[in-house]
């Protein structure tokens, strides 16, 4: 029934009134309900705004000429910074025998303008490519100078070439391309190439003008590719090559760098110690009964209100050896390093030089005498021994050897220089077997193929590569000892095989060893990276032959089971430490692929566990072609920094 009068119609319509203005508070509510998760979880879920105002929606055909489109350009998306549109373009002939070719494209964005093109560059130089590649264009987290592109093949294309080149279809190609940015704007060396190479729009500084190309086979089980963790840490990437893990660091640094280090593994980190200031009440507080009654002799010379620089050497803290061992090492370094110091002061102070190492060892030798140092406390580490050397001077005595050849103990010109020098040299860790590690530098100039071939013959080099300017030119490579001015590029590649690792760790860590008979198949999967600590947590999923437990009778012949290894990998020093050991489990009527299924779950849901979300600038950027691959085409491209879509 209507309203009879004008104040039940107005109650009416301010009744409808608040319940709008309620279903509105109802609804922003939510929104800031979920403004505020943003906080906590520092990313914005796409959901939250699932359309744009259309003032910030552009349509590609309006921003791009048609005969690009027309040419078979594949838009990707926009570049981290913003600044950039990025699409791509493969090509191949009429005929079964064409290979494919592609060509990666930067276009400057304008929200009021049409897209400017860059630069354009040649992907994977001169690699026969017969299939159309799944292709990813990624940038690291910070660093926005290169971009790295990986491209693979599924071997699903059919034709005569496929027929004739593919014999095992158990083998999949890698592509990679690292390609550099193209500046802002000129920087100094770009302007001094540009005055060189008038006209060249390509003259680039090596720092903008880089490209370098690598391709490799991976095999069944196939290594899962994982941007967010193998690009973790900027300048490097994480390479499963099915048989290694290998590290490859590229960055682009000047004659002027002070500060370089290497990126990857250095033996400077490895054998430099950690650094602790103490003083001596500390010292004794930490020492072994024995050794704390020696260093509080009235005639110890370390017994001063000056803080020590105690180092302890990382062999013993990584194998767990006791501090007494390294805090006498410590002293006796210290005693002969003090002589040292002395002797290289003036040349009069010689006797004071030798008198102070007198000195020490005569401390070293009264403790030893009184039983205050005893075998059980430093363990393996013969002290008397070492104080024996150096005091009959035994060490200098042998400073050539039976071949007529200079040794260590040369280096020193005495014998108190010599014992030091011959135990820093023991006392640094020896480096791992098993580290393969190799650098190498390149420069913006014509190269020399013969002394290319020559450099390359190292078989240190896990992944062959080739790097080139824009154009596809062949970098210099300097040797290793060149001193080089004005800009370079370095090539870091460090490796860590499997089959080493798997071994290693079962003879040593596994309850189950001695069931163990062989490993037939593994696959790697990459749990965690840290850039902070250069650690890298890997998952080994293993089938392997062992014998049944003890406890099952009447069983003789191995069985299949699976079982998995979590390793951490040091990034700065080329060592592995086993983190965990899986029980067996016995493999019964499952193929390798469900096998393998299952594995690669488990290992989603544990990183799903350990997942922190990705800050909103410390992030990978992603770019695919899969949606091609699927037979359709993506509905915009988003800058989700800047709320910006082109609508294609």
């Amino acid at each position: 029934m209507a309203p009879s009068s004008k104040s039940e119609r107005g109650a009416a319509s301010g009744g409808k009134r608040g319940s709008a203005e309620l279903g509105r508070g109802a609804r922003r509510e939510h929104v800031i309900r979920q403004l505020e998760r943003i906080k906590i979880s520092g990313q914005l879920s796409p959901r939250l705004f699932r359309k744009l105002p259309p003032r910030v929606c552009v349509s590609l055909k309006s921003i791009v000429d048609e005969h690009f489109l027309c040419a078979g350009h594949i838009f990707l998306g926009f570049s981290k910074c913003g600044r950039y549109v990025l699409s791509y373009t493969s090509s191949s002939g009429d005929d079964d025998f064409s290979f494919y070719i592609y060509h990666l494209y930067w276009w400057e964005f304008n929200v009021h303008s049409k897209l400017k093109m860059v630069r354009q560059v040649r992907l994977f130089q001169d690699e026969e490519i017969y299939s159309d590649l799944y292709l990813t264009v990624c940038e690291w987290p910070s660093d926005s100078s290169k971009v790295i592109v990986f491209g693979f093949n599924t071997r699903s294309a059919n034709g005569l070439l496929m027929n004739m080149m593919i014999s095992d279809e158990n083998h999949r190609d890698i592509y990679i391309s690292t390609v550099a940015v193209p500046p802002f704007m000129y920087c100094p060396s770009c302007q001094d190439m540009a005055i060189a190479h008038p006209g060249d729009p390509n003259a680039k500084c090596l720092q903008h003008g880089f490209m370098l190309h690598m391709k490799y086979q991976v095999v069944y089980p196939f290594p899962t590719f994982q941007p967010a963790f193998q690009l973790k840490k900027d300048q490097v990437v994480l390479l499963n090559t099915s048989y290694s893990l290998v590290a490859c660091a590229v960055s682009v640094h000047t004659s002027e760098d002070s500060n370089f280090c290497q990126i990857l593994y250095d033996r400077s980190r490895q054998t430099r110690a950690p650094v602790v200031e103490v003083n001596h009440t500390s010292l004794i507080s930490h020492c072994p009964e024995g050794l704390e009654k020696g260093l509080e002799k009235d005639n110890c010379s370390c017994q001063n209100e000056t803080p020590l620089t105690l180092a302890v050497p990382p062999q013993d803290i990584d194998t767990h050896i006791s501090p007494a061992v390294a805090m006498a090492k410590e002293f006796v370094a210290d005693i002969f390093r003090r002589a040292k110091e002395a002797r290289g002061s003036a040349p009069v102070e010689e006797e004071a030089a030798a008198a102070a190492a007198a000195a020490g060892g005569s401390e070293l030798k009264c403790l030893l005498d009184s039983g205050a140092l005893r075998q059980d406390t430093l363990g393996s580490w013969d002290l008397r021994k070492t104080l024996e050397s150096c005091l009959h001077g035994s060490v200098a005595q042998s400073s050539t050897s039976s071949t007529g050849t200079s040794s260590v103990s040369d280096i020193g010109s005495s014998p108190k220089e010599s014992f030091i020098a011959n135990f820093e040299l023991e006392s640094l860790p020896a480096e791992p077997g098993y580290v393969n590690y190799t650098k190498l530098r390149y420069v913006l100039e014509p190269n020399d193929s013969s002394e290319a071939e020559d450099e390359y013959e190292d078989d240190k080099i896990s992944l062959p590569f080739v790097v080139t300017d824009l154009l596809g030119r062949n970098l210099k490579l300097l040797k290793e000892k060149a001193v080089c001015e004005g800009q370079y590029l370095t090539v870091e590649q460090l490796t860590l095989d499997f089959e080493y690792v798997i071994n290693e760790v079962i003879r040593n860590d596994a309850s189950w060893s001695k069931q163990f008979c062989s490993f037939s198949d593994y696959d790697i999967v990459i749990l965690e990276v840290c850039p902070e600590t250069n650690q890298v947590i890997i998952n080994i999923g293993l089938l392997l032959l062992a014998f049944p437990s003890p406890d099952e009778e009447g069983q003789l012949r191995p069985k299949t089971y699976h079982t998995s290894l979590k390793v951490a990998w040091d990034l700065n020093t080329g060592i592995f430490v086993t983190v965990s050991v899986g029980d067996l489990t016995e493999v019964k009527g499952q193929t390798s692929g469900s096998v393998w299924s299952s594995y690669r779950k488990s290992c989603v849901d544990m990183v799903m566990k350990w997942l922190v979300p990705e800050s909103s600038v410390r992030y990978v950027n992603r770019m695919t072609n899969e949606a091609l691959h699927k037979g359709c085409s993506l509905k915009f491209l988003a800058d989700n920094e800047r709320y910006t879509w082109i609508v294609l």
